[in-house]
């Protein structure tokens, strides 16, 4: 029975010591590739926070714009409420259709063209006439 505490062989050294640098530079290479997966992973992750810091920048741009869209739009409709309320008060004081009815009939009446009227002389000139065949 060999005794664990004697001298190993050179050879049983050189072998594990090979082994054991095999080892050490496949876990090296292991150890590199991991990096450079953590280095490739950083760098994507940067590129995404940096486009979402854009698209957050267009968005917020976007909104200020829209926001000082939709306050033109209040202020406009605010002038056009009070520009209808303004008509509106001016209809109400405004004649009505049987008031501009009646308006056009008393214009009919008084309109010279269609109405016959008298003059003081002509008036005169009948009246003498009518008390003439009544005296008579």
């Amino acid at each position: 029975m060999a005794n664990p505490f004697e001298k190993q062989p050179q050879e049983d050294f050189a072998g594990i010591t090979s082994e054991t640098i095999r080892r050490l530079n496949e876990s090296s290479r292991r150890m590199k590739m991991i990096e450079q997966r953590i280095d490739r992973i950083d760098q994507q992750l940067q590129s995404l926070e940096n486009t979402a810091i854009s698209q957050m920048d267009d968005i917020r741009v976007s909104m200020e714009r829209m926001i000082a869209k939709i306050t033109g739009i209040a202020e406009r409709l605010t002038a056009i409420e009070n520009e209808l309320m303004r008509i509106n008060k001016d209809l109400a004081k405004a004649a009505g259709k049987a008031e501009v009815k009646q308006l056009e009939m008393y214009i009919d009446i008084m309109n010279p063209i269609k109405s016959k009227f008298i003059t003081k002389d002509e008036l005169d000139r009948i009246l003498d006439e009518k008390m003439k065949k009544h005296v008579v």
